[in-house]
């Protein structure tokens, strides 16, 4: 089952400056960014994607749907798999759809809804673009994170943060 979750800013902070500035920013003015996961795992890193309201189809993004009013079917937002990244489960707490306001609140369980409808084809998804983002060419041509040196950036900063917890 996904989950969405916020992502600790100074972990994502580290990854941009550090990993690829292509990773997202977490504070905007007024709602923090959060992630859908675990999409991907692989050599024991677990891979988040940001939640969008970027609704456009371009081959790296899931677009996710709901109903309007007259049954039409509509996208509201997507996940930008270009953009995906490794996390240790120790920068992650579950995002808490409560400290929202209502209409708010409805969005988020409409899209987190929409995403476990469609889990599989979401992994499916997350599984292709890493495959392109490990590879330069491709990785370029569709504009995707750079997906082993995030790897290697997670591991430096698990053992900073052990080095500096251990002084």
């Amino acid at each position: 089952m996904l989950k969405f979750y916020e992502v600790n800013g100074d972990y994502i902070k580290y990854l941009r400056e550090n990993g690829d500035s292509k990773i997202p920013l977490v504070d905007y003015k007024n709602h923090k960014k959060f992630f859908c996961g675990i999409v991907y795992t692989i050599n024991n890193f677990n891979y988040f994607v940001p939640v969008s309201s970027y609704n456009k189809k371009v081959h790296t993004n899931f677009i996710i749907k709901d109903k309007t009013k007259d049954n039409k079917i509509k996208a509201i937002s997507s996940l930008r798999f270009s953009f995906m990244f490794p996390c240790p489960n120790e920068l992650l707490s579950i995002k808490d759809f409560s400290k929202e306001d209502e209409k708010y609140q409805n969005l988020l369980r409409k899209e987190l809804k929409y995403c476990n409808k469609n889990e599989n084809k979401i992994k499916k998804q997350a599984a292709e673009v890493y495959k392109l983002g490990i590879n330069e060419k491709t990785r370029t041509k569709f504009n995707i994170c750079d997906f082993k040196k995030l790897e290697l950036k997670c591991l430096e900063y698990l053992s900073r943060i052990n080095i500096s917890e251990n002084l």
